[in-house]
């Protein structure tokens, strides 16, 4: 299970420190987060697990909330339901790698195409 996640709405999400998903492949199942989070980090590195809020209409920093449990909230969502969303997307991702290189070995797939073509969740 994932233990760590860092999401940078509208840019990337880090999960356990080495799988970076960029904000397009987080498909149709990521919580949705208000426009006020700048960052949420939760990890084991040196520092405060904190969720950064912004002002959606100018993007300053408008201050931090503290996180020190996986039952906290994000939003309308839960860093545990993050953990395992991402654990989720990953075995999605992983699927969906799987039928597109089948489609490549067997030559039924387009030119163009990718895994994101294979994945039935993507955004």
């Amino acid at each position: 299970m994932a233990t760590q996640i860092i999401v940078l709405p509208g840019e990337s999400i880090l999960i356990d420190q080495n799988r970076r998903l960029d904000w397009a492949d987080k498909g149709n199942s990521f919580p949705a987060l208000p426009d006020t989070i700048h960052c949420v980090l939760w990890n084991d590195l040196p520092g405060q697990n904190e969720i950064q809020f912004k002002d959606p209409a100018t993007g300053n920093m408008t201050g931090n909330t503290d996180l020190n449990a996986t039952s906290d909230a994000v939003g309308s969502t839960t860093i545990a339901a993050l953990l395992t969303w991402a654990d989720t997307r990953i075995e999605q991702i992983r699927v969906a790698c799987g039928a597109y290189n089948t489609a490549v070995d067997n030559g039924t797939a387009s030119d163009g195409e990718s895994w994101k073509d294979y994945d039935p969740n993507y955004s």
